[in-house]
């Protein structure tokens, strides 16, 4: 797993926002299937036309940080 790192910006504007929305069955979801595979990808953003991000990507960064502003206890 990468260094804990400060959210940008971006990433934390819009954790504010589905931590109104989403549950924390949700976040758990999102960080369970948005893990690292063997080449340190995404394995939970597949695209039929580009290459993963490298893992965190931008969706795990987001629940983390909605986990994080909703005082969820730390999982994935």
């Amino acid at each position: 797993m990468r260094a804990t790192k400060q959210p940008t910006d971006q990433i934390r504007g819009i954790a504010e926002i589905l931590a109104f929305t989403y549950s924390p069955s949700d976040l758990s979801r999102i960080l369970v299937e948005h893990t690292a595979d063997e080449t340190g990808h995404c394995r939970g953003c597949q695209y039929p036309t580009k290459a993963s991000p490298v893992w965190p990507c931008p969706l795990w960064e987001i629940a983390k940080e909605t986990e994080r502003i909703r005082g969820l206890p730390e999982s994935a």
